[in-house]
């Protein structure tokens, strides 16, 4: 392991884990960090389908008791690993400056370099995300626990600028916010940057335009026919 990755991995804070020891004993913190590396290194050198829970203990130098204790699955671990990376990243969140405009330059600004490593790890959500076109599980957890957070941070400000009249209350919000993720998603699976100058060019170009432009409710088809 680099000693950047080594560093990047001691700044992990997961979350508290899903489950108690016997008894309803409190588990070990310490033995969580090393867990949560485990998994993400996994991840990374063999994908999510050829990771198991014995791999992820042996990495760990754990036995995959003490994974169970901690997650009741293979998915519910690796999403809590993809999380917990995450948020040593940039806080989900976008604070309130007035303005729409203003609330995005925000969130632009937080945003971390993407070293090697960083790209890495990007690029191991992109493979769950595949993955989990073929595992239920999996999909429910991403949605949840790993896509809804940035999708509700993007839908804060957005929400926030129709409150203000800066968007028509006819813009699908959510809509907008998932066509970001998605545009972020696909520039990682393309192997290009995802940095402040693509963000901006995608605010000022597509979603700036788009939402202040936004159409009205569409009419209903009854009512569109009858109007012919």
């Amino acid at each position: 392991m680099s000693k950047d990755r080594e560093k990047n991995v001691k700044r992990l804070r997961p979350s508290p884990p899903r489950g108690l020891g016997r008894a309803g004993r409190p588990l070990d913190p310490t033995r969580d960090v090393a867990i949560i590396r485990a998994a993400l290194d996994g991840l990374a050198e063999v994908g999510y389908d050829r990771l198991s829970m014995e791999e992820i203990a042996t990495r760990a130098h754990a036995g995959k008791g003490a994974l169970y204790r901690r997650w009741p699955s293979k998915a519910a671990l690796v999403v809590d690993a993809v999380v917990a990376w995450r948020e040593q990243l940039a806080p989900l969140s976008v604070p309130n400056t007035g303005s729409l405009r203003g609330d995005f330059e925000e969130l632009v600004a937080t945003l971390p370099t993407f070293d090697a490593e960083a790209t890495e790890r990007m690029g191991v959500v992109v493979g769950l995300v595949t993955a989990a076109g073929r595992d239920p599980e999996l999909r429910a957890e991403l949605s949840h626990t790993v896509l809804q957070p940035p999708r509700q941070a993007l839908r804060d400000p957005l929400d926030r600028a129709v409150a203000r009249g800066e968007i028509p209350p006819g813009c699908d919000v959510e809509l907008v916010a998932d066509m970001l993720i998605g545009l972020n998603l696909l520039r990682v699976l393309l192997g290009q940057p995802l940095d402040a100058e693509f963000v901006h060019r995608v605010l000022d170009t597509v979603i700036f335009p788009l939402v202040v432009s936004a159409p009205g409710p569409p009419a209903r088809r009854g009512a569109r026919d009858r109007s012919r």
